[in-house]
This record gives structure tokens, sequence and C-alpha cells, in this order.
């Protein structure tokens, strides 16, 4: 009787994660259209400047990269008689790396190649984290994982590090540490974990200290100084100047961070000011809880640059969530809670104006983490 209650539980969650998909595929089909219209850069997104910061880098280009001008006359010559949207190379030389390893290659075929490559690394971290096929085929499913791959993003590759990191920190401590140091690639959703990992694994935080040093190391050594000089003195402020003041639009209007969704009422300072709070909160919070989910919610509210496709982390916290009330019951309120942040992700592009709504909801998906005891079925 429990296994046919069991089978029964995944038919209805697998037909409500097919369900969830849907506006993710008709966006899908949206791009295919604007490929065959002609709309290439924009059908190619920010895997445009995938392509580009590893083209150069990997042709030791950095003055093109590192030069407003030069890199919209670079892509404008890839694609002419095109007019592409605004572009920017937004990363550090850590994650060149990965990008000049897919720079020989043709735009779409690099993209391609990274999404599938990204969604497949996903699923071998959490099937070696002990996660069920079902598991692990709901999450390359989840609206977030579809947004990170058509907006050809690294949501896939930063919650298998992060999530898989911590998923793997109590069996395989310096596996998962390693990890963790990997995703230094993107810094800002990571801010709750140094000190997290100094207290309730100091092994796993050698680890991933040694994993940052020796990826920023191999960096410095493949790029040379220059690319970080770049880095600092043009990259870096730049993408804080988008931060502060929204330009252009096609990098910060889909934020989705507690700074951006009280920034139209207090302004940039007083956002500033609640994000710094809010973030240092969740950095004494990550101190005090051991729950894998609640830490992977911490890092997501506690960075100020965050977009739709980085809320795959909350779905991978939502999935562990509701593998464990499966076993212990839920209680009122939960399942539809669960379902709006599974959901969200794919409804934020056709619904832009709820995206304030956003932190919201992962504050109370984090008070559901930290919720013990069990209920009545």
């Amino acid at each position: 009787m429990a296994e046919k209650s069991q089978f029964q539980h995944r038919v209805k969650l697998s037909l409500l994660v097919l369900f969830c998909t849907l506006p993710s595929l008709f966006e899908g089909y949206a791009i295919l259209w604007g490929q065959r219209q002609g709309l290439v850069g924009k059908a190619l997104r920010d895997g445009l400047d995938f392509w580009a910061g590893g083209f150069l880098l990997l042709h030791h280009q950095l003055p093109m990269l590192f030069s407003h001008t030069a890199y919209q006359e670079f892509l404008q010559g890839q694609f002419v008689g095109y007019k592409l949207p605004y572009h920017l190379w937004s990363y550090p030389p850590t994650y060149g790396l990965i990008a000049a390893g897919f720079g020989w290659l043709s735009p779409w075929h690099a993209v391609l190649a990274f999404d599938a490559l990204t969604l497949a690394l996903l699923a071998l971290v959490l099937r070696f984290a002990g996660k069920s096929w079902w598991f692990t085929a709901a999450m390359l499913l989840a609206p977030a994982a579809l947004e990170g791959a058509m907006e050809h993003q690294n949501a896939a590759l930063m919650t298998a590090l992060i999530g898989g990191g911590l998923l793997l920190l109590a069996r395989r401590p310096r596996c998962g540490g390693v990890l963790i140091g990997l995703a230094t690639i993107k810094p800002q959703l990571g801010l709750v974990l140094p000190l997290y990992l100094l207290r309730r694994s100091p092994i796993a935080f050698l680890y991933a200290a040694l994993a940052a040093v020796a990826l920023a190391a191999a960096s410095l050594w493949a790029f040379g100084v220059e690319a970080w000089q770049g880095f600092l003195n043009y990259t870096s402020p730049m993408m804080s100047n988008v931060l502060l003041t929204g330009q252009p639009p096609e990098f910060a209007g889909g934020l989705v961070s507690v700074f951006a969704a009280v920034k139209p009422y207090l302004g940039v300072r007083g956002a500033l000011a609640v994000q710094g709070a809010v973030s240092l909160a969740a950095v004494l919070a990550g101190l005090k809880t051991r729950s894998v989910p609640a830490l992977l919610i911490l890092s997501l509210i506690a960075s100020p640059y965050l977009h739709d496709y980085d809320l795959l982390g909350a779905a991978l916290a939502t999935a562990l969530l509701v593998e464990e009330r499966l076993a212990t019951g839920f209680v009122t309120g939960e399942p539809v809670l669960y379902f709006l942040v599974w959901f969200g992700p794919g409804l934020l592009p056709w619904a832009p104006q709820y995206a304030h709504l956003v932190p919201v909801g992962l504050a109370l998906l984090l008070a559901s983490a930290w919720r013990r005891g069990a209920v009545r079925a």
C-alpha cells in the first residue's frame, strides 16, 4: 500500500512538473521564431557574451574585451546587417577559463554545448549526492533550469557547484569544499558560505580556499595580469554602475533581489542599506543552520545581483523540502508556496511586474525550511 501511495505521489508530481514547463516552452518557441526572422543576436541572448568573451580571451584580445566601443564593434562585425541589443562582458577571469574552452566554436555551437554540459553536470552531481532519477529529472525540467538554458546562463553550473557542494559536505567534505570553491566564478551567490564552512567543516573550508586560489592562479597563467586589471578597473565598476543606475535595462531590468525590490521606494542609498542589513543577517543566520535548503535560500537572499535563472538554487531547495515533507507531512499553505516558488521563474519573463515578490517568496520558503517536527498526514 505504501509503494502504491508513493507511486501515486510521483505521478502527480511528474504531471505538475510537466505543467510548470509550459511558460518556458512557449518562450522557447518565441526564441525559435525570432531566430527564423533573423533576430540572431536577440535569440542568442546572454550566450553571445559568453561566446564573445571566450573567443576574445582565447585569442588574447584583452583590449577589445575591456573597451565598450571596441566590444560592440566586434559583435556587430560578427552579425553584419543585424541590430544587436546591448552586450557587456561581466565576469571575472576565472569564469573566462570556462568561456575560453568554448571560444573556438561558432556562437550557437558554443552556447548549446555549454547548456548541455552544465545540465549534464548538474544531473551527475545530484546523482553522486544520492538523489533519485525522479528528483534529478525534476530539477532538469525546473522552470529556472529551462530559463537558464534559454538565456544561455550559468544557473545549472552554479547550482551543481553550490547545491552539490552542500549536499556532499556531510559524506565527502573535501569534494564538497572543492565544488564550493569553484563557485567563486560567480562570487555574489556565495556570500553566506565561507563563514558557514569555516565553522561547520574546516576541512571543506580549506579545500574550498585551495580550489578558489588554484582557479585564480590558472586564470592568471592563462590570460596574464592584464585580465585581472581589466576586471578590476573596467568590468567590476561597470557592473556596479549597472546595479546602482539600472542602466542598461537589458542587464538591470531582470533583477529579483531585495535591493531591486525596495529601490523604487527607498532610492539607491536606502536600498543599499536594506540589502546590506539583509545580507549581514543572512550570513549570520547561515552560521546557525545546518539545513541545506535554508543555506541555498540564504545564499540567494544575500545577493544584491540576482536574476530569475539564479532561482534554480531555490528550486533545488524546494525539491529537497518536498522530498522531506512527503515523509513528514505538509502544514497548511506549504504545497501552494512550493508550487509558486517552483513555477515563478518560468512566469517572470511573461509577468515581470511580479519580480518584487520574489524576496517575499524566498523569505516564506526560508521559514518553511526552518520549520521543525512532523505533522499529521
